[in-house]
């Protein structure tokens, strides 16, 4: 069976490697880099270079550094995330393969953020968001219900069409 959750988040926190001057410069290439999700972000959250510009210049590298920590620290939430994906995969009718989840680092604006793209749905999950307001421990419920969500969502979309 097909794993809908996609680990993504160590790829943001690479920021850390770059002075605070080049965050943007980094953000940049990160969304270029991955466009297959971070283009459906961009375009759901309404951003533009200026808004993303303000909200990495105020975030502080401190608070960067405690939340790449916790994720590191986290990949057990992460496994029973996964393994709580699996138990429902019948409910979820993971066999269709029309929707998949990722765990993001992002700007912090929303804990999740859905959107169509190609032949699928697609859930982010931004783990500095998660962080931030205090819900990262949560994160087996929040995936999980993600995933029921999106899955009602896409049956009813697909009941409106017949």
């Amino acid at each position: 069976m097909r794993s809908i959750l996609r680990e993504r988040s160590q790829d943001f926190f690479c920021i850390l490697h770059y002075d605070h001057a080049d965050w943007v410069h980094f953000w940049n290439q990160y969304c270029f880099e991955n466009r297959d999700f971070m283009s459906g972000y961009m375009k759901t959250l309404e951003l533009d270079t200026k808004k993303v510009e303000k909200i990495l210049t105020q975030t502080k590298r401190p608070f960067l550094d405690k939340i790449k920590q916790k994720n590191d620290e986290i990949k057990h939430l992460k496994q029973k995330s996964a393994k709580a994906l699996n138990h429902s995969s019948q409910e979820l009718e993971l066999e269709k393969e029309d929707f998949v989840i990722y765990l993001v680092g992002a700007l912090g604006i929303q804990d999740t953020v859905s959107f169509s793209a190609k032949d699928r749905e697609i859930v982010l999950i931004d783990l500095v968001s998660l962080f931030k307001n205090d819900r990262i421990e949560y994160l087996e419920e929040i995936v999980l219900s993600s995933a029921k969500q999106t899955r009602k969502n896409i049956n009813q979309t697909n009941q409106e069409v017949y």
